[in-house]
């Protein structure tokens, strides 16, 4: 038994046509059956914002 291991560097929503793509392809070199797929989502970094109506810590008036 070969297991395969794929990660796709793809627009979020095609999982499932990418895996039945690879699936298709697969089936040529013997039986396949799909384990698993998983999507993740890109993770951006986040900012804090600055709200000018309250005062900044540390600094005296």
């Amino acid at each position: 038994m070969l297991i395969i291991t794929v990660q796709v560097n793809a627009p979020a929503g095609q999982a499932v046509g990418i895996k039945e793509d690879l699936a298709m392809y697969l089936e040529r070199f013997g039986d396949i059956r799909v384990v698993s797929v998983t999507e993740e989502q890109p993770q951006y970094r986040q900012m804090g914002l600055y709200d000018a109506r309250q005062p900044q810590r540390g600094k005296k008036k």
